[in-house]
């Protein structure tokens, strides 16, 4: 039993120490998006028009991404939804529930300041694992190409750690656009944990349950 309580708790600090992930690389020919927990989770791939299943870094499964829109999607899921509603008969109503919605407004403020606690201590828990990018562009004329690459090294030397992330090539044979960017960004869960568990606490958690099921109109007693 002791040693079944070691696995289990061994294995439940390696999950927590892993980070959620979120990776995309966008240039020219490269299209790339990976959201997962540390080198696991799906990689979309829209250049190739392929989506991948990774585990541990290695891809398990691919399948091709759809071209559909994805309004188009919805409206045939909703238009099914409807076809399988149709002939089955008047539907049974049901009762209806009373909100306070002066209790509901009351709690808004300590909600909402509650939440933007929660969403600040993300931001600040969040670890930029990679930020940079290449950008070659110029204008027209060259001397407004001179102008911009003059911006660029004025903002490199006011601020070199964020600005120095993207390097700056200026074109001077004529107006044209291109670059790369690479950026990871990762959040640890037992940080996301922790902080979800503290939001919980702030929140008025009773209040909402009942607020939210109200009180039924139409039900008899007896």
């Amino acid at each position: 039993m002791l040693y079944a309580f070691l696995i289990v708790t061994v294995l439940v600090v390696a999950v927590l120490m892993l980070r959620l992930r979120l990776r995309f690389e966008f240039s020219s020919d490269k299209r790339l998006l990976f959201v997962g927990v540390g080198r696991s989770g799906p990689e979309m791939d829209y250049a190739a028009g392929v989506g991948r299943l990774k585990l541990f870094g290695r891809q398990i499964h691919s399948w091709p991404i759809s071209r559909e829109k994805p309004l188009d999607v919805v409206k045939d899921r909703v238009s099914a939804a409807k076809s399988k509603v149709i002939g089955k008969g008047p539907m049974k109503e049901k009762p209806k529930r009373a909100f306070d919605i002066r209790g509901i407004l009351r709690m808004i403020p300590g909600i909402g300041k509650a939440l933007w606690r929660y969403f600040l201590d993300l931001l600040k828990s969040t670890i930029v694992e990679q930020a940079e990018g290449e950008i070659e562009a110029g204008f027209e004329e060259p001397d407004l190409t001179g102008q911009a690459f003059g911006f660029y090294q004025a903002a490199l030397a006011v601020a070199p750690s964020v600005v120095g992330r993207v390097n700056y090539i200026p074109d001077w044979t004529g107006a044209s656009f291109s670059g790369t960017v690479r950026a990871s960004v990762a959040l640890p869960l037992y940080r996301l944990v922790w902080l979800t568990l503290v939001l919980l606490w702030r929140l008025p958690i009773v209040r909402i349950i009942r607020l939210a099921r109200g009180d039924r109109k139409g039900v008899q007693d007896g």
